[in-house]
């Protein structure tokens, strides 16, 4: 787990400004990006030692927390920028630069969680409405940098959008990673719910008769 956060706190940092243009820089940035991911599904991967499902549900929550949190305040030093996602060329400024690195790695890294983990992260996800909007907003500004990311991490935003609902779903899409159905999953809560209200103390009860 600290190596996931070290993934978080430190993002990938491209010095372009001893660089000779801004496109050797986003050249440089790609190659960077392609290595990031593979630290990512590195990480991810090794949750599957963690046999037990509330460790791994704590996990997945706490990264949930640490990834949204950055998309939030990253988002906030893109649009206070002069830069445009999709139009602008690969910034040099260190803060919009970071701030773009930032929002995507930790879009691609949270997408990995809920393809690879899909019955728990969907879960957590849905315990923050505002989780769901940062995420789709992040999905959507990766997309129009997409011209910086490798064709795995393409893909794997389209299915992240798929598993989500967020677009329709392709007529043969499948999780194989999905192991509880998705409308079992929606009634898990409300199970767990009923069987705390089941847990009723035992003795007499008082019957109130009505009577016209």
């Amino acid at each position: 787990m600290n190596f996931i956060i070290l993934l978080l706190i430190f993002p990938l940092y491209v010095d372009a400004e001893n660089l000779d243009s801004s496109q050797l820089a986003e050249e440089l940035y790609k190659q960077l990006f392609k290595k990031q991911r593979v630290n990512h599904l590195e990480a991810i991967k090794s949750f599957r030692k963690i046999s037990h499902y509330d460790k791994q549900y704590s996990m997945i929550q706490m990264m949930a927390e640490k990834v949204f949190s950055s998309i939030q305040e990253n988002r906030a030093s893109i649009e206070a920028s002069a830069f445009i996602p999709g139009i602008s060329e690969f910034p040099s400024e260190d803060r919009v630069r970071e701030a773009l690195s930032n929002i995507l790695e930790n879009t691609a890294l949270f997408s990995e969680i809920i393809i690879r983990y899909p019955d728990i992260a969907v879960v957590v996800l849905k315990t923050n409405n505002n989780w769901d909007v940062l995420l789709q907003w992040g999905i959507a500004f990766s997309n129009q940098m997409r011209y910086l990311l490798d064709n795995s991490t393409i893909k794997l935003l389209h299915l992240v959008s798929q598993e989500l609902n967020h677009v329709d779903r392709d007529p043969n899409y499948i999780n194989p990673y999905r192991k509880i159905k998705p409308n079992e999953q929606i009634n898990q809560s409300f199970v767990l719910k009923r069987k705390k209200k089941k847990k009723m103390k035992k003795g007499p009860r008082m019957v109130i008769h009505n009577e016209l």
